[in-house]
């Protein structure tokens, strides 16, 4: 007896038919019946797609394809497998690898090598087919975002919840952690900060998970924040199967589309700040602007003694790795300065982070700021605080009852389909209440993997920190954190071409220390 594996799946001018996936279902398993072929897998795609790899269910089917699960692959048309005449012939190349036949059975015969041309041609027509629906739905979804009939947005939004058709209420909770984030980037928090402060007062996102500080960067710059909502900003191109980008003068803006959590100058107000900060910290800018507020604790504190300029921390490939190196900003913007012409850059010396580092260690010592005694306490301490916070409750207790919860909603689905399948329920209450249970499974997944990744981090802790403890030991980097603390002490360091470094402590003029930069210590 032959074994078949049949795919179903409706074609998108049949979705608006209650039961037309199931009577394909239906009709496939009888005419393969009667074809006395032993159906060992039935694969049902129960929502609609024109790329085949977003299809669950297609992909399935390719990958029983190489398990020997069966002979031939039954099909209704081949507008049911795809519209796609490339996603044809690969199918077809997967078929030929795997010595297995093709039943399309609105034809009521196998797919044979002769009608490769003419079932190419009807893929192509069928990917016309959809291209042009395409085209028609984008065009009637664009008419209604001119015409500012409604904007529909099908997403969940942090801050607001979601009534009915275009109608929106602020969600109070989620608004005053919205609010937060802005009060913080007014005050000049950056994202990274505002994303664990907000974590840390209780913010997640609709599932329970931290918001990025990416997240909340495109949350405090959007114009939704004041209620405006910019609809047509990228289009699905159909061809390539990718979402590009829409020229700006396309974009549909629909204002007090939605309720406002913040006014539009506040939010504006807030922007320019954030903008103006950042515009600070670049080369080329007041070297005073910013100063001592950059990503790294020398940022600003290295001053260049022949043209007054700060240093940049920059970064260039070496045998070890990456070689950080700190360069005069003239330097970065003009080279080394010619002679013989006026005019941008710098002929000061560059500086090797590490060597910079060595050189501010011997000042500390002599002033008798880092005693070498002090490291091996420091080094406990730390160990402890690394292990008292990795070393939590494995999880495994709440992974068995996630995965417990998991099971019972894919029995749940097994037996809708099984309810769809014998015509108890239409194929529009299985969408519903079958896209609710995927939702449900796809969330618990996710924190079923989040758990299992938390589980493999603690494996092997014990040698892990022992790795730790000698690389702190080996890189000396509790001596680097230490310098770095002292350091931002120190008002500026002025960096001179004979290596000198003179160290001014803050709030006074007077020369308060001299190192010399790369001198054997």
């Amino acid at each position: 007896m032959e074994r078949v594996g049949i795919y179903n799946r409706c074609s998108t001018e049949e979705e608006s038919q209650i039961n037309a996936l199931a009577t394909q279902v239906a009709e496939s398993r009888e005419i393969a019946e009667k074809k006395g072929w032993r159906i060992t897998e039935q694969y049902v795609e129960s929502r609609t797609g024109t790329v085949a790899y977003k299809r669950r269910e297609y992909q399935r089917l390719l990958g029983d394809m190489e398990k020997d699960r069966f002979d031939i692959v039954m099909i209704k048309s081949i507008d049911r497998l795809m519209r796609s005449a490339k996603d044809w012939y690969f199918f077809l190349s997967r078929l030929t690898e795997n010595h297995l036949k093709l039943y399309i059975y609105i034809e009521g015969k196998f797919h044979t090598t002769d009608d490769n041309l003419i079932s190419g041609i009807k893929a192509i027509l069928a990917e016309d087919f959809s291209r042009e629906l395409s085209k028609k739905i984008k065009n009637a979804h664009r008419r209604r975002q001119e015409k500012k009939s409604g904007c529909n947005i099908t997403c969940s939004m942090f801050g607001w919840n979601k009534l009915g058709r275009d109608l929106y209420e602020i969600n109070e909770k989620e608004a005053e952690y919205y609010r937060t984030a802005f009060a913080l980037a007014r005050e000049g928090k950056g994202f990274y900060t505002i994303s664990n402060r907000l974590y840390e007062l209780g913010a997640r996102g609709r599932k329970g998970q931290k918001i990025s500080e990416v997240q909340w960067r495109k949350m405090l710059y959007s114009p939704r924040a004041h209620g405006t909502v910019v609809l047509n900003t990228r289009t699905y191109n159909f061809d390539t199967k990718r979402y590009e980008q829409v020229p700006q003068e396309e974009w549909v803006v629909m204002e007090k589309a939605l309720p406002e959590i913040v006014s539009r100058e506040y939010q504006e107000k807030v922007i320019r700040l954030m903008q103006e900060r950042a515009a600070g910290g670049r080369i080329g800018k007041n070297p005073g602007v910013g100063k001592g507020r950059g990503k790294y604790a020398l940022t600003g504190k290295i001053k260049c003694a022949e043209c007054g300029r700060y240093y940049y921390r920059t970064s260039c490939p070496s045998g070890q790795g990456k070689r950080v190196v700190w360069k005069c900003a003239s330097f970065l913007e003009g080279g080394r300065k010619a002679r013989e012409k006026a005019g941008p850059g710098c002929d000061n010396i560059h500086l090797s982070e590490d060597k910079l580092l060595l050189s501010l260690k011997e000042v500390f010592q002599r002033r008798g700021e880092l005693p070498e005694e002090e490291e091996e306490r420091l080094l406990g301490k730390f160990m402890l605080f690394l292990k008292e916070t990795m070393w939590e409750k494995s999880g495994k207790e709440e992974e068995r009852r996630l995965e417990k919860e998991y099971e019972k909603l894919q029995e749940r689905k097994d037996r809708l389909m099984g309810k769809l399948l014998e015509g108890v329920i239409g194929n529009e209450d299985f969408s519903r209440y079958g896209g609710e249970l995927t939702e449900k499974m796809k969330e618990l997944r996710g924190q079923i993997n989040r758990i299992k990744e938390k589980e493999r981090s603690y494996n092997n802790s014990e040698l892990r920190f022992g790795t730790i403890r000698e690389a702190i030991r080996r890189e000396g980097l509790l001596e680097q954190a230490a310098v770095m603390a002292l350091t931002a002490k120190t008002d500026h360091m002025e960096i001179h071409k004979d290596g000198r470094i003179l160290l001014f402590p803050e709030g006074a003029g007077k020369e308060w220390e001299e190192a010399y930069y790369g001198r054997d210590n």
